[in-house]
């Protein structure tokens, strides 16, 4: 009872983003997923260079991604991901998506992305990289299709790292999604996805980050619009993966619940999100799997 005013006042709150964002999703379509605008390329190179350093971090011991065919989920309005993976020594970058969001960028962006990366990379690697991002090839390639079946714009290639940045809270169906990489995984791939976990409008995500989980499914999926937040928590994907055989599954936290707003954020969730299992203190987590 403690929180009821409070969490009430949120719920509404957030209920009024919510219709504003479905409003705007009926009007003007999906757009980027990102606020760094086009001509901003500090802000654009900040963030493919986070992404990928990001990605580092949370790598399994011994894995690298030296020699590896890479494919990106959801790369979003950037490519830059890609020439960092190649200037790394990856073999190939396919990215795939439901929406064109880019694809249009310049070769001059990815060789000033890789000028700029701040980690150890070799001339050779360098070299290699700002040649394939020059042009589109097998070995760089952007593929988008509405329905985003992954097996066909794959078109017949495998891969060895599969990625994703806060892109798979966005997909409508992770057990498809999760069913589809797992074709065009060799085995011993690496699956390794960073997921948002929590309530994305920046007005209220401060003050309520759960806010999107104090809604009944009901409601939640009449004002739904695409790439809207699946509300699917760290045990989904856990058994998603296993269930495709996917081996040594788990979701690292990265972000947790600051300790003043537990209380109020644990509190008022619909169901099941009301549930221990739930991991609702965890914000933001890295889901990794091995293919078997």
């Amino acid at each position: 009872m403690q929180y009821v005013l409070r969490n009430t006042l949120m719920q509404t709150l957030g209920f009024g983003v919510l219709t504003l964002v479905w409003i705007k999703h009926r009007l003007q379509g999906y757009t980027k997923p990102n606020t760094v605008a086009d001509e901003n390329w500090e802000g654009r190179h900040a963030y493919v260079q986070d992404v990928v350093e990001s990605w580092s971090r949370f790598m399994p011991d011994g894995v690298g991604f030296k020699g590896r065919d890479i494919l990106e989920l959801g790369p979003g309005s950037s490519l830059g991901t890609g020439a960092l993976l190649l200037a790394h020594g990856a073999q190939s970058y396919l990215a795939v998506d439901a929406f064109r969001l880019t694809g249009n960028e310049h070769a001059a962006f990815f060789a000033d992305a890789i000028d700029r990366f701040p980690g150890d990379l070799t001339d050779e690697d360098v070299e290699r990289a700002k040649a394939l991002t020059a042009r589109r090839s097998n070995q760089f390639d952007y593929q988008v299709e509405a329905g985003f079946d992954i097996p066909k714009l794959a078109g017949g290639r495998k891969f060895d790292l599969i990625l994703s940045c806060a892109a798979f809270e966005h997909f409508d169906d992770i057990d498809r999604t999760i069913a589809d990489i797992s074709k065009v995984a060799r085995p011993g791939c690496v699956s390794l996805h960073i997921v948002d976990f929590q309530t994305h409008s920046r007005w209220i995500r401060d003050s309520d980050p759960n806010n999107i989980y104090r809604f009944p499914e009901r409601l939640y999926r009449r004002l739904s619009f695409p790439g809207q937040p699946n509300r699917k928590r760290p045990a989904d994907y856990k058994r998603a993966f296993e269930a495709n055989g996917w081996t040594n599954v788990r979701v690292v936290p990265a972000v947790s619940i600051a300790e003043n707003l537990i209380g109020p954020s644990l509190s008022g969730l619909a169901r099941p999100f009301d549930r221990s299992d739930m991991d609702m203190a965890m914000l933001n987590g890295v889901v990794i799997a091995t293919r078997a």
